[in-house]
Formats: C-alpha cells, structure tokens, sequence
C-alpha cells in the first residue's frame, strides 16, 4: 500500500467515525426535542383541596388539568372514604370518574363536609390518579391534601352594616386585578 492509499483509507475511516458520531448526536437531538414537545403539550392532571368562605365556610376537592391537551381519567384512588365527608353519604366523590375526558383548564370540583373532617381528626387526604394522553400514554400521580393547612389559616370577611353593596364591590375589584 502506498502512501496515498494510507491517507486516503485514514481520510475515509474518519469520515466514517465522524458520519457516525454526527448520526447519534441527531438522534440524541430528536430523542431530547421529542422529550421536550410531549412535556410541553402532555395533561397535567393535578387533585388539590380549597377552601372559600362566602357566607359559610366550604372545603372543596378539585380535580383540574394544567396541561395544553384533554386527559382520560383511567382511575382515582383516595385512601379515605370520602362518601363518609360527602353531604350526600349515598354518593361517593369521584366515584364514577373513569372515562371522563378532562379538557386542559378544565376542573371538577366537590364540597366536602369540613366539619365531619374535623370531627374525624383528618389531617391529610391522599389520592393517586392514572390518566391517559390523548396520545395514549398514561401518567401515574400521587397528590397529598393537606387538610391541617386548611384549617388551621383563619379567614375573616368584612362585617359591613348597610355598606354590602360597597363590599361586593370592591371584591370584585380585588378580583379583576388580581387576574390582570
């Protein structure tokens, strides 16, 4: 072999190597942009307790997707049984939820009877939830309600003698801006 049979053979070897190495970093690329676009636009399907106080005060479970695409809900497991909280003890709370479609922002939402909870001592409300894509994959969450968080902040509303139509509005004021 002559010299410039060596050179050439070196020259087509490391083209080689380098067509190679240029081949896995693109699919390293397109794996990672691929990883990058399903976060992106995959269901965040989130349970989380809240509280309101309008002339009572109301605990709520909320089922809500955060995501930028629609969720199945495949299954909800709590490890309470939450017809013992509901105000209606013949239904369960997210009970018939299977197969629901749960479109991005969109939630459910169910009072749950608070003092039955304290009465009870409950001081967390665990759930895991399986949803499904609408691409197919299914996503497995486990979200903790505190409920001792909840009770223990102290919500105080206005008393206001004849100044209530003042009073709504000035909450709804408050509200507006804090959604600008």
């Amino acid at each position: 072999m002559t010299l410039s049979d060596g050179i050439n053979l070196g020259l087509t070897v490391l083209s080689l190597v380098l067509a190679i190495i240029s081949i896995v970093i693109v699919i390293l690329t397109l794996k990672q942009n691929n990883k990058m676009i399903e976060n992106s636009s995959r269901p965040y399907v989130v349970m989380y307790g809240e509280m309101t106080n309008f002339s009572d005060l109301t605990f709520y479970i909320v089922l809500k997707n955060y995501g930028n695409s629609g969720a199945i809900i495949k299954k909800i497991v709590c490890d309470l049984d939450l017809s013992k909280y509901n105000y209606d003890t013949k239904i369960t709370p997210f009970e018939a939820i299977d197969n629901t479609l749960l479109a991005p922002n969109h939630n459910i939402v169910c009072a749950i009877d608070h003092q039955q909870l304290n009465s009870d001592n409950i001081e967390y409300i665990n759930f895991e939830i399986e949803y499904q894509s609408l691409s197919g994959k299914i996503y497995k969450e486990k979200y903790p309600i505190n409920y001792t968080a909840f009770k223990k902040n102290i919500i105080i509303k206005s008393s206001t003698k004849d100044k209530e139509l003042r009073t709504i509005s000035y909450t709804l004021q408050e509200m507006v801006q804090k959604n600008l």
